[in-house]
């Protein structure tokens, strides 16, 4: 599957350098991404967000990256999510009891533990790309040979030259 990623100049460092790339875990969004790991069964400490080339996103990427990096990756290596439903996920989880991201806590009244299941139950389940309207795609790592094309915004300076050598 042919994905897109936005990240830093780092992590293209990482990968020209012959090395897997693996995300470090987002301390803000601990919680929820072990949750999400658990939830794909994945085995990262962080999962490595992308979207399907020529599909509908919610974002340019550019906020969080200055590399776009555009990644030939084998099916068996994508999970997908649909993006609001991550979104409502990461914000119901603050309601979820601490240390069982599976339950509510018994006084929340913000959401349904209906339709908190309902959205765990969404993210877990695996559905063709075109079945969903914003897939986001999750994946464990990212693979040197995966790399097809890289743009860098912003090419000046120091790392610029190394980038173009």
């Amino acid at each position: 599957m042919i994905l897109q990623t936005y990240q830093s100049k780092l992590v293209l460092r990482i990968l020209k350098s012959g090395d897997t790339y693996r995300a470090k875990p987002n301390l803000t969004l601990r919680g929820e991404y072990d949750a999400l790991i658990d939830m794909l069964g994945l085995h990262c400490e962080c999962p490595v967000f992308a979207v399907i080339k020529g599909k509908k996103q919610n974002t340019g990427g550019k906020v969080s990256g200055s590399v776009r990096l555009t990644l030939e990756v084998p099916d068996e290596c994508v999970h997908l999510t649909e993006y609001s439903v991550w979104a409502d996920f990461i914000y119901a989880y603050k309601f979820s009891k601490p240390g069982n991201y599976k339950a509510l806590r018994p006084d929340c009244e913000e959401i349904t533990v209906r339709r908190y299941n309902e959205l765990m139950e969404d993210l877990k389940t695996q559905r063709k790309p075109s079945q969903y309207q914003c897939a986001q795609v999750v994946l464990e790592r990212i693979e040197p040979g995966w790399l097809k094309s890289v743009k860098v915004f912003g090419k000046s300076g120091l790392f610029g030259r190394l980038l173009r050598r």
